[in-house]
């Protein structure tokens, strides 16, 4: 699936929250509050104000808890009129650049002159469902963090029964802990994961674990080195006073690599985070008339579905299709990184061309909802630090494919 614009659509500014693991540096913001954040950076970096968004899009995938309508909260909390409206998207890790796809659609039809897009995730805040869970599927009273469980006892002074009662489902429960892979397993095939498909691939295209490991390492070292050195702040907003992203140290990661035996593992593979980014979008005769500076041109989108076992790949796929609907070769590359050996796969395809220069999501982590527009803005910012005139961002999404877009520097 291709979309070229008819117009010209342009992004104005764009902006992201500093991004960190579950239980970081950022889980005393809620995924609303970060998307807040977000979309206030990327207004004031285009120079509009709130009042001049006729729409706010944002992608989030875990939305427990977050109550009604988490874009409007975002966008209200930003300063948006109540009175504009918004829509919260889902398309798992792709959401954030499915929000930045509908903006671009309700542009060209004409239904709004301004748009806000981006997507927003707090895994630190998402409640953790309730278990473990009897072979009839019956829940224990009590509550899950992480892999820990606390049951739920009889308080004191409990009746003898009561007791007895606790302690015969605990002596009958096939207990079974919540799982953090549960969210991630393929809906088309029992008891696989989509690290499963991920796994296969590699061992079908002949790409080493070694290989897979040095790719997580270089995205290591670029995402210190990027924030050491200042590169991200043109990226960049701070909320509350985090103001960097949150990566592990050269020590933790030295302890990581050295238990790193497989293909998908904690070293070479993203933590679930927390994080959000946004971007703010017009049609450039729009942009004109606001007498604000685009800084850069929206050329196409494509999305590829695949059957899950091709979703590793699918980001490849999807960003040949960006290239050859504009006719432009992308010098840089951002993908998302959603397994470390996605880089070996890139690498492969397209030789020479500058891949995450900034380091990726196996060191600044995965927020969801988030990183598909997050991908859109740090290629922004790369474009225009080091001098590019095409680019592409890309990111798969479970249950097989990925989504892709063309960008150029203006």
């Amino acid at each position: 699936m291709i979309f070229v614009p008819s117009a010209s659509i342009v992004i104005l500014g764009a902006a992201r929250t500093p991004q960190g693991p579950l239980d970081g540096a950022l889980k005393g913001f809620r995924a609303t509050q970060l998307g807040a954040f977000a979309i206030s950076g990327a207004l004031k970096k285009a120079g509009v104000t709130p009042e001049r968004v006729d729409e706010c899009i944002m992608g989030n995938v875990v939305s427990a808890g977050l109550m009604q309508a988490p874009a409007k909260q975002a966008a209200v909390a930003a300063g948006i009129p109540r009175e504009r409206p918004s829509k919260t998207v889902n398309t798992l890790c792709a959401s954030g650049m499915t929000a930045v796809w509908d903006a671009c659609l309700a542009l060209q039809s004409g239904l709004s002159k301004v748009v806000a897009a981006g997507g927003m995730e707090s895994r630190s805040n998402v409640p953790y469902y309730l278990g473990p869970f009897t072979e009839d599927g019956r829940r224990l009273p009590g509550k899950v963090r992480g892999a820990k469980f606390q049951m739920q006892v009889p308080g004191r002074g409990a009746a003898a029964d009561e007791y007895k009662r606790f302690v015969e489902k605990i002596q009958s429960a096939g207990v079974r802990e919540a799982s953090i892979l549960d969210s991630l397993m393929c809906p088309f095939t029992p008891n696989f994961a989509m690290k499963d498909y991920a796994v296969k691939y590699a061992e079908a295209r002949g790409i080493s674990i070694d290989e897979v490991n040095a790719a997580a390492g270089e995205s290591y070292r670029k995402a210190r080195a990027a924030r050491d050195s200042g590169a991200f702040a043109g990226e960049i907003i701070p909320a509350g006073d985090v103001r960097d992203d949150d990566i592990i140290s050269e020590k933790e990661e030295a302890d990581l690599k050295a238990i790193s035996y497989g293909y998908v593992t904690a070293y070479n593979a993203p933590a679930l985070g927390d994080g959000a980014s946004a971007a703010v979008l017009a049609l450039e005769e729009t942009a004109e008339s606001l007498g604000v500076e685009p800084q850069a041109r929206i050329r196409a989108l494509s999305r590829v579905d695949t059957p899950p076992e091709g979703f590793v790949h699918a980001p490849v796929d999807a960003v040949g299709e960006v290239e050859r609907a504009t006719g432009a070769k992308a010098t840089i590359v951002e993908a998302n990184e959603s397994f470390g050996l996605q880089i070996p796969a890139f690498r492969r395809e397209f030789g020479a061309v500058e891949l995450n220069p900034f380091g990726g999501a196996v060191a600044l982590t995965h927020p969801v909802g988030a990183s598909g527009c997050r991908v859109i803005v740090t290629l922004m910012n790369a474009m225009k630090r080091l001098g590019h005139k095409h680019g592409a961002a890309t990111i798969c999404f479970g249950s097989g494919g990925a989504t892709a877009i063309a960008v150029e520097a203006i």
